[in-house]
């Protein structure tokens, strides 16, 4: 279908619903009035005063795709009138909200996997008419993954709402302006697994020899297989794939010169196929390449840094592609151009993305999304907001297993298609703000705005560990934990911008974060990396130069919450934005004391089945205990024998001279012991591991018989 058409079809589906411009312009204030004016909440003790749901007047969720390889949900949403978002570029917009949803039971259950937004402005310059702008939203997630011959399969919901956040946990909740979409995705397989998880994929029990001579809890590589082309043709046989499918690459690199391979030689790795005469027509079409197999369906840019250009693609197959997950399957590529000039040429290639796919026996009719993302540097074109929005025209070219050209917009693939969509630059006054993403380890989301402490279902950053119980020794973890000595603060860098992290007290006097930085680039090599001695900011490093985008490093003392911010400034200097943040520090550190008070006391000599008691502290004066042990050294009795009671706890004793404890020596051996006491708090210490420590010990000697 014509590009044109398509967009006009939208805008005519679009102007079916109506527009409601006086409840769109007081839309929160009528929601602060009764939170169902529009009957949108399903339990509510309000009654509706006005039904208004899933309208899609004016945006829609286009498209819901997932890139397996990076992890990354995104989500294609059409902004399609020239106004109803709240100002023009130089005001603040109004957001759009996208929530993600995923499901391993077919949609049975749905699990958040949390939020992302963008601004929408009223922007006459891309939306009168038949044309739309579109935005993307995207997401990181952790899906759980499986053997490469396990089903890779699971669905994807996301819900779309104009200027009202979806809430959490609620898959079924219904936006007034917006929508809802599910989704098809695949998850990427294993790349490392434990032997144990092999022999149980296949249904066999471990050999007994294998414990012997294997580690059986190191995981092994998974080799992907690339199969070559007499391989495919023969798996491909019965199965209706067309030779120029599964010998496209090697026919290319013929036709192109590429390759060395004679004619018959290239003939003769597909004996009993026939190739059909018209192939030059075949492997170079005029106007589009055949969409049988995979389509291009969306395309847009996401706003928030860095800027992103997504596509969403269907793979409509179960084969083609190559082979299945175990193997390297296929590509799907991606090449984007502008036309930043604005007479139709788009000379301006942004680079290729691309996803790998795979043959897929359990896929069904409604197909399977994926994403391809290319971050794109376009800061050389933003204007500032009083000269008007930046619209611009992108072109998308699917191309399967064979990437476009970067010299040629006009490029018509053998397997897939074209699209092309107008998107918006955000001027400089309109550039989001730098975000902190981790603090102290643990992704921001993770810490309570208010109290500055972990939340329940914190984790780790870097190894998705949750930082109470550690040691998986505690019964309910997810205790609240504070942040001890050096404090990590990263973020996504935001091109040709400068920052400075900020901490204090009281959130009046504020100290710059200026620690010298050791950053580590994409190749492995460290560097020292200082703040400007002038404007006292730090310039955003690259991603490729500052691997984990560490922003600062900040060394505290004491046990007070503290206020941190971090301030973002343009490429003139200008502050583009602050983001705020609250956290708890404890670097004071637990308690520890034991003694012994029965017979002989400390260092005292006691004989085999006496009773030795004293008492113990274990305390962490502001309320972050993590937990006690109490036992006896050297540890040279059975098990059983020779344990303190108590010997472990999660709470306080009492202050000085603490809780009792008593030993009962019966069955231990004659020695000289140590009975001692260590404690540890919750708090995360380097931003990477947890727990400040405290020990104390008192000796005493246990003999068989006591001398005369």
């Amino acid at each position: 279908m014509d590009e044109e058409l398509k967009k006009a079809l939208q805008k005519t589906k679009a102007a079916v619903q109506e527009a409601f411009p006086n409840e769109r312009n007081s839309f929160k204030t009528l929601l602060l009035g009764n939170p169902n004016y529009f009957g949108n909440l399903s339990e509510s003790k309000y009654t509706q005063v006005l039904s208004i749901t899933y309208n899609t007047h004016y945006e829609d969720l286009a498209c819901v795709g997932y890139h397996p390889q990076q992890e990354k949900l995104e989500a294609v949403v059409y902004i399609l009138q020239p106004s109803g978002y709240g100002t023009d570029v130089c005001g603040p917009g109004t957001s759009e909200y996208v929530r993600f949803y995923i499901s391993y039971d077919n949609g049975a259950s749905w699990q958040d996997q949390g939020m992302t937004s963008f601004q929408a402005y009223n922007i006459p310059e891309g939306t009168e008419g038949g044309k739309r702008l579109e935005y993307a939203g995207s997401l990181s997630i952790s899906p759980n993954k499986k053997f490469c011959i396990a089903d890779p399969l699971i669905k994807v919901k996301a819900i779309l709402s104009w200027n009202n956040p979806p809430p959490a946990n609620q898959p079924n909740w219904i936006p007034v302006w917006g929508n809802a979409r599910e989704a098809v995705i695949q998850v990427e397989p294993f790349k490392f697994i434990p032997l144990p998880k092999i022999f149980e994929a296949v249904k066999e029990k471990i050999p007994p020899i294998f414990e012997d001579v294997i580690d059986l809890e190191k995981p092994y590589e998974l080799k992907k297989k690339e199969l070559n082309f007499s391989e495919l043709a023969v798996m491909y046989k019965d199965k209706g794939v067309p030779v120029h499918r599964f010998g496209l690459k090697e026919m290319m690199n013929y036709v192109s010169g590429k390759s060395s391979i004679s004619a018959e030689s290239l003939t003769s790795l597909m004996p009993g196929l026939k190739i059909n005469p018209d192939i030059s027509g075949i492997l170079f079409p005029k106007t589009d390449g055949d969409t049988s197999y995979e389509e291009l369906k969306c395309i847009g840019l996401d706003p928030n840094h860095p800027d992103t250009i997504a596509g969403v693609l269907k793979m409509k197959k179960a084969s083609g592609y190559s082979g299945g997950p175990c193997t390297g399957g296929s590509k799907e590529y991606v090449s984007f151009w502008a036309d930043f000039d604005g007479n139709g040429s788009f000379n301006s290639f942004l680079g290729t993305a691309n996803v790998t796919v795979y043959d897929i026996a359990s896929i069904t009719s409604d197909g399977i999304y994926y994403a391809v993302r290319l971050p794109v540097n376009i800061e050389k074109y933003r204007k500032t907001c009083m000269e008007g929005p930046v619209v611009v025209k992108i072109r998308a070219i699917l191309s399967w297993n064979v990437a476009p050209p970067g010299y040629n917009p006009n490029y018509v693939p053998t397997w897939g298609n074209r699209e092309e969509t107008l998107i918006n630059i955000n001027p400089v006054t309109g550039v989001p703000a730098g975000k902190i993403a981790i603090m102290g380890g643990i992704p921001v989301s993770y810490i309570d705005g208010i109290t500055g402490l972990t939340t329940p279902d914190a984790k780790f950053a870097t190894n998705n560990l949750p930082p109470d119980d550690p040691d998986g020794n505690v019964a309910t973890p997810g205790r609240p934990c504070p942040f001890a000595r050096r404090v990590t603060i990263q973020g996504a860098p935001i091109t040709g911008y400068s920052y400075v992290v900020e901490v204090s007290t009281d959130g009046l006097v504020w100290t710059p974060v200026l620690t010298d930085l050791m950053v580590t680039d994409q190749w492995g090599i460290t560097s020292i990396y200082k703040a400007n001695p002038i404007t006292k900011r730090f310039t955003y490093l690259p991603f490729n130069q500052n691997i984990i985008s560490l922003l600062a490093q900040w060394d505290t003392s004491g046990d007070e919450l503290w206020y941190v911010r971090l301030l973002t400034y343009d490429s003139i200097g200008n502050l583009a934005g602050i983001d705020n943040h609250v956290i708890q520090l404890e670097n004071s550190g637990p308690h520890a004391f034991i003694d012994i008070t029965s017979g002989a006391g400390s260092c005292g000599k006691f004989k085999i089945k006496d009773i030795i008691s004293g008492t113990f502290v274990a305390r962490q004066e502001t309320g972050y205990l993590g937990r006690y042990s109490i036992y006896v050294q050297p540890s040279v009795n059975p098990p059983g024998i020779g344990v303190p009671v108590p010997n472990y706890g999660l709470v306080n004793t009492a202050v000085a001279p603490g809780d009792a404890w008593s030993l009962d020596t019966n069955g231990m051996k004659p020695c000289g012991y140590v009975i001692r006491v260590d404690v540890v708090d919750r708090a995360i210490v380097n931003s990477q591991s947890v727990g400040l420590w405290a020990s104390s010990s008192d000796g005493f000697c246990l003999e068989e018989h006591l001398p005369k």
